[in-house]
């Protein structure tokens, strides 16, 4: 089974990478996605962890983005 302990503690560290660039706003989570997404595809040769990794990486991204979102309208 590809789902370890270390590839979803991995998987986690991707999560975190994607919240704390949410942080900064919308222009730096779409780079760290990018950024994310290429290291995927340069670093990652199986692809089924190649496909985990990047809808981890997706699901995050769509996740804080519209969590975000939300934050903004709130502050009106």
């Amino acid at each position: 089974m590809i789902v370890t302990i270390p590839v979803l503690l991995y998987q986690l560290v991707f999560v975190l990478i994607l919240y704390v660039a949410s942080r900064f706003g919308r222009t730096p989570l779409t780079i760290t996605l990018i950024c994310c997404l290429l290291w995927t595809a340069t670093h990652v040769f199986f692809p089924p962890l190649m496909a985990l990794q990047a809808i981890v990486i997706l699901s995050s991204y769509f996740w804080f983005q519209r969590r975000k979102g939300n934050d903004l309208e709130g502050a009106e």
